[in-house]
């Protein structure tokens, strides 16, 4: 709150809601959608869906798509024909009420059958909506989904119930490989009680990340990348500056830990298990 006196010596009060807006930074949204044959049954023609998109904490006002061919649309559910029978390369871009944009890109092959939409998920282990999203200890976890290392998109909610350990890493990062042994160690100790280890490469090269991770057996965790290896929006929206950095989240979303690994305690997994 800022005072300013009048030159008639009242006092005016300029209130401003800046300051109770200060760190707490909007969750970026999180782009998905299905693809699904066309209503005029033609092998060219695609019905594009991009309902399963969502926003935590507003909503999703543009749907922006490169249909891979040169052309481009707009909506949540637009159709579109293609000059031939190819394989294509999709981006959807969506952005939400306060600015905030993500990306996916999925390709698809018209001389493939086209998919159906993906079972609709359950929120019955869901935090309670009233919990604010954010990254501090006791907020939602901001949703995301990213490609893993085989292009299949992951979200975090799928893995409602059980506890995630959610950590970004780089593969050309001293610190972050030297962690990857607790790590597995932790999966092997906690995974039969419902822990899932997530991992989040911000190499640039993600390749390098991948090819790290098979040559030392670590094939247990859920490996995933940035869909924008140069902006790295997921990074950013979980306000990561300095890797390793974990976040412990419960089976209902809610972070219980975030900070680096050594600092993250068995007795705090144990907790929420």
């Amino acid at each position: 709150m800022i005072r300013r006196t009048t030159s008639a010596g009242a006092t005016i009060i300029i209130a401003t809601i800046a300051f109770a807006l200060q760190g707490l930074a909007n969750a970026s949204p999180v782009a998905e959608f299905d693809v699904l044959p066309g209503e005029n049954g033609s092998p060219n023609s695609v019905l594009f869906d991009a309902s399963a998109s969502l926003d935590g904490d507003g909503t999703i006002v543009t749907y922006q798509w490169l249909f891979g061919d040169g052309t481009t649309g707009s909506g949540v559910t637009p159709e579109h024909t293609y000059p031939s029978v190819e394989t294509y390369t999709v981006t959807l871009v969506v952005t939400d009420n306060q600015g905030s944009s993500h990306i996916v890109q999925r390709t698809i092959d018209l001389h493939e059958p086209l998919t159906t939409p993906a079972p609709t998920r359950t929120a019955t282990a869901a935090a309670p909506a009233n919990v604010p999203v954010g990254t501090y200890v006791g907020a939602r976890a901001p949703e995301f989904a990213l490609p893993s290392f085989d292009d299949e998109v992951v979200r975090l909610s799928d893995f409602l119930g059980s506890v995630v350990l959610l950590e970004f890493w780089s593969s050309g990062c001293h610190a972050c490989v030297s962690a990857l042994p607790h790590l597995e160690a932790l999966r092997l100790a906690y995974q039969e009680r419902g822990l899932v280890i997530v991992t989040v490469s911000t190499n640039s090269n993600y390749w390098e990340a991948e090819e790290l991770l098979k040559d030392g057996g670590y094939t247990g965790f859920v490996t995933l990348r940035e869909v924008d290896l140069a902006s790295k929006p997921t990074k950013s929206t979980y306000g990561v500056t300095r890797i390793p950095h974990a976040f412990l989240i419960d089976r209902t979303g809610v972070i219980r830990f975030t900070g680096h690994l050594s600092f993250l305690q068995e007795d705090t997994i144990e907790a929420w298990l």
